[in-house]
């Protein structure tokens, strides 16, 4: 394929994927039809249907799209890093809230979870493994469950509208929450 032909398939890909967001912003997740997307995209439903041959892999690259624009920090790889995760993430989410809400509730959610978010889950518990090596493995798996939990989208999102704390607030309860939980290993 000559560079031209690549700009433009890449182009076209990318305004797909940006218009299913669009679409799950302001129709939620029943919204997400082909139809909507070609609509929203101004382009045929039989185009979508070329650079994504199944369902299943337009909601892949759906997650994928919308794990790349919130800009997800890779798995911390010291303590301080950990420890600076919060206000990193929470400060990604917060552009992207309603966005945010309608995943939970999709078919999206569970792929994003097996994505970058495991990686992150598997990076944090080595972590703990390496720096509290003393700590009963039990522990250590806890702690990480925990801290898992507090670097969460639903812990950002639970902080924010159930509890109505501001992002400083809401930063400040993560951390918290994830120096117990390191306290708790030593």
């Amino acid at each position: 394929m000559s560079s031209l032909t690549v700009l433009h398939t890449d182009h076209t890909e990318r305004l797909i994927l940006e218009s299913a967001l669009a679409v799950l912003q302001d129709d939620s997740f029943s919204g997400l039809t082909v139809r909507a997307v070609a609509k929203k995209a101004g382009m045929s439903e039989r185009t979508i249907f070329r650079y994504f041959a199944t369902r299943e892999a337009f909601l892949d690259a759906v997650a994928e799209e919308f794990t790349r624009l919130l800009n997800m920090p890779p798995a911390p790889a010291t303590i301080d890093e950990l420890l600076s995760m919060p206000r990193r993430l929470y400060t990604g989410f917060e552009p992207h809230a309603r966005l945010i809400s309608v995943i939970f509730h999709t078919e999206i959610f569970p792929r994003m979870k097996a994505g970058a978010a495991q990686q992150r889950w598997i990076g944090i518990k080595k972590l703990l493994d390496r720096e509290f090596p003393k700590a009963a493995p039990p522990a250590r798996k806890i702690a990480a469950a925990n801290i898992r939990y507090f670097l969460s989208g639903a812990s950002w999102h639970y902080y924010r509208f159930v509890f109505r704390f501001d992002l400083e607030e809401t930063i400040a309860c993560a951390e918290t929450a994830i120096r117990q939980a390191l306290k708790g290993l030593r």
